[in-house]
């Protein structure tokens, strides 16, 4: 019997649950890591509450740490930013969007380099009109991020970029399952772009 993937999936709200789901489906151990307390409760009770092969942990210092020390091991890490706020600035976008999900990718390489692994991360989807310059420069800076991650380890690390058009969250789940395994093997640095 192969051993069981231990995920780490990085976000919120909705995405969060569905990504989750979709990797628990498949037997996965799933360790989340949540923005704020009162989503990562939700998401932990949608479910079926914190057990054994499903725990969580608000973002923090030491949290990615920790995390990974529960598992035992990091297989997939799974990142999804979070939406621009409102009146953010582009500055304020980029840091939110890019330098905080890139230190956690590159964490996870430097984890998964030894045994290999899968990193993805989920590009934040377009908000309305006005934020569309921002998210395009958002997704660039990301795509840029992962090709530089596949070039540095394209043996042992496979790492992969979802850009969701106006597709929900089961679907991203969908494709980021198949990206986690064993069909994904063949794509490194890519940069996908999904519409339903």
């Amino acid at each position: 019997m192969l051993p069981r993937r231990r995920v780490l999936i990085a976000g919120q709200d909705e995405w969060l649950e569905a990504m989750a789901r979709t990797f628990l489906e498949e037997g996965a151990i799933i360790a989340l890591m949540g923005t704020g307390r009162q989503d990562l409760n939700r998401v932990l009770d949608a479910l079926g509450g914190e057990q054994d092969d499903r725990f969580g942990r608000v973002v923090g210092e030491g949290c990615f740490e920790a995390l990974v020390s529960r598992l035992g091991r990091l297989d997939v890490l799974v990142c999804m930013p979070p939406s621009a706020g409102p009146g953010q600035t582009l500055e304020e976008c980029l840091v939110q969007q890019v330098a905080g999900p890139g230190a956690l990718l590159q964490a996870a390489c430097a984890r998964m380099l030894r045994h290999g692994g899968r990193v993805l991360a989920v590009a934040p989807p377009f908000g309305d009109k006005r934020d569309s310059q921002s998210a395009a420069m958002v997704q660039a800076a990301l795509g840029e991020l992962i090709q530089r991650l596949a070039a540095r380890s394209p043996d042992k690390v496979r790492a992969n970029l979802l850009c969701p058009q106006d597709s929900g969250p089961a679907a991203v789940a969908e494709c980021a399952r198949f990206l986690a395994g064993g069909a994904g093997r063949s794509l490194n640095g890519q940069v996908l772009r999904l519409s339903e």
